[in-house]
């Protein structure tokens, strides 16, 4: 298994259609396609600013999405997680934390988190406002996150 950076929007397109959330966040910093063996396209990740604006914007960076297909191998998730550490180490030294939210009301309880070695550092409130102040926007998961922190 192995990653490839992708400069493209066809990654963004490639996850909104496939990911339970069926959109993706604008600005994305890094983009990155998971291979198998054999080059076929099984996952893709994309990292960008952190979601809370009070973060270092510039030191931290957010997986804010990340998908692989059913038929991936076992552990990949995790192992995607590890080659996209080791990416950001060698090519974006200025970056000195991540950061991954799972979502407890899709049951994501951080399984591929906790086997790459990442820590918890706490829960968000589940909210009931939601992007009504925003036309055509509404908050498709409300439920309760837990958010995931580690250094590259």
């Amino acid at each position: 298994m192995r990653i490839e950076v992708s400069r493209s929007t066809e990654l963004d397109r490639w996850v909104a259609d496939r990911d339970y959330l069926k959109s993706t966040p604008a600005g994305a910093r890094l983009r990155l396609w998971v291979l198998d063996d054999t080059g076929e396209r099984i996952g893709a990740m994309m990292w960008g600013r952190p979601n809370a604006r009070q973060l270092d914007q510039h030191a931290l960076l957010e997986l804010t999405r990340m998908y692989l297909v059913e038929e991936a191998p076992k552990n990949s998730e995790s192992k995607s997680l590890g080659l996209a550490r080791k990416y950001i180490r060698k090519n974006m030294p200025e970056i000195k934390g991540i950061i991954a939210y799972s979502s407890t009301g899709m049951r994501h309880e951080g399984t591929i988190y906790k086997a790459d070695n990442w820590f918890e550092l706490g829960r968000s409130k589940v909210s009931t406002k939601g992007w009504s102040n925003r036309v055509g926007r509404e908050n498709r998961d409300a439920s309760e996150k837990i958010r995931w922190v580690r250094t590259p």
